[in-house]
């Protein structure tokens, strides 16, 4: 058998999703291939930012959003102390965030570009890429022991943090970026509906403290999500095991949070974060990248799935343009748009982990700004990358100053 569409799509995942559902609002034809069956687990936090609301609100899930878990911002706890950040009022992000357990998320957002007209099959490996004359022109997909070739006038590989098909496309992660290794459990806890996402600051391998973070977030069913991630820029992170960095963060927790492996309600599960733009260019003849594919994980806070909506919609765009004007499969603009949007940013980012990666450095850097809320309140400014349209406080001017002084040279 044979299929024939505008876009043929690997992953059903945040990003994939995006793409699908704006692609398909577009009238474009759109073949999404999924190698899990829906609902499937992930390692993720669950917690959506102002940047990923806002991307939910734009595939037409405003009303579903306002039945989800919702917290006004972030509560910090490091140095014996704690400070509460709510997220500021801007005019381009929304001042609350969410959380909803990605085996429900990607369902929903997934059926979402059903209903936007696309064609999603669950169970489906892509095996290989296609190309003609250099350009890539599909692939082929395997669903119940069954060989089809998929005929597409654009590929997106959106398969997350897997790299086959990327690799077959002759994209590889830079191993000189920084990566993120996460591990997450679900416990029942009184802190169910906490109104925050709970940050954790002092986590430590034996003497350590490490750069990275533990979470806990409120899921509103009784149960939380807690986690702790650790960056490779952190020397000895090849030794950490990640289990036990859980365990020595679940027992440093206060008692009255009530979160202990007692309470635990699923087995733990872990997995690596490609960030940073690792994966570049995002581009070739007939193809894009986007999300974890990418390697568009955001380095100063292991957030993807924002960003996976996001290079999802400005995939679908460069697509639909070129379907419409005939331009050149390279999509060039494709690049160009992911650079000027993130670039800057990153570049920020992959110099800020590099830092933090120093134990002293990462222990009075927190030590530092726990004392003063104004630079609490620019720490979660930058590290979610809440730019806003125009600098209205100092907030917004120091993140405009720290992104210009990234781009000169060290």
């Amino acid at each position: 058998m044979a299929t024939e569409v505008d876009v043929a799509i690997v992953g059903g995942g945040p990003s994939g999703a995006a793409a699908a559902y704006h692609l398909a609002s577009a009238g474009r034809s759109v073949l999404v291939c999924e190698r899990k069956t829906f609902p499937r687990e992930k390692t993720c936090g669950d917690g959506l930012t102002p940047r990923a609301v806002k991307a939910l609100r734009d595939m037409g899930l405003g009303e579903e959003l306002g039945t989800w878990e919702q917290v006004a911002g972030l509560r910090v706890h490091a140095a014996g102390r704690v400070v509460e950040l709510p997220f500021p009022r801007l005019e381009r992000w929304d001042d609350y965030g969410l959380v909803k357990p990605r085996k429900d998320l990607d369902r929903i957002v997934l059926g979402a570009a059903e209903r936007a007209g696309a064609k999603v099959l669950q169970a489906t490996k892509v095996v290989e890429p296609r190309f003609r004359d250099g350009v890539c022109t599909g692939f082929v997909a395997e669903r119940d022991g069954e060989r089809e070739e998929v005929a597409a006038h654009f590929t997106v590989c959106a398969e997350g943090a897997a790299t086959r098909f990327a690799r077959s496309l002759g994209r590889v992660r830079d191993a000189a970026y920084p990566m993120g290794l996460a591990i997450r459990q679900y416990f029942r806890s009184g802190l169910q509906h906490s109104g925050w996402f709970d940050a954790y600051l002092d986590v430590r391998s034996g003497p350590d403290m490490v750069p990275g973070y533990g979470w806990i977030f409120p899921v509103g069913d009784g149960t939380v999500n807690a986690g702790v991630g650790l960056l490779s820029t952190y020397g000895g992170w090849r030794k950490v095991n990640l289990h036990d960095l859980q365990r020595a963060f679940l027992a440093a927790l206060p008692a009255d949070v009530e979160v202990s492996p007692a309470t635990a309600c699923s087995p733990p599960r872990g997995g690596r974060l490609f960030m940073g733009q690792s994966v570049w260019p995002p581009a070739g003849p007939g193809f894009v990248l986007t999300g974890d594919a990418a390697g568009m994980i955001n380095p100063c806070n292991g957030e993807g799935i924002a960003y996976g909506y996001e290079t999802g919609t400005i995939a679908a765009r460069c697509i639909d343009d070129a379907l419409g004007s005939g331009t050149s499969p390279t999509l060039d603009g494709y690049t160009r748009e992911l650079e000027d949007t993130y670039g800057a940013y990153y570049r920020l980012g992959r110099r800020f982990v590099r830092v933090i990666g120093h134990p002293v450095v990462m222990d009075r850097l927190v030590s530092m700004a726990m004392r003063s809320r104004q630079t609490m309140e620019f720490a979660l400014t930058m590290l979610a990358n809440l730019e806003d349209v125009r600098p209205s406080d100092m907030s917004q001017r120091g993140m405009r100053l720290m992104k210009r002084l990234a781009e000169l040279k060290p």
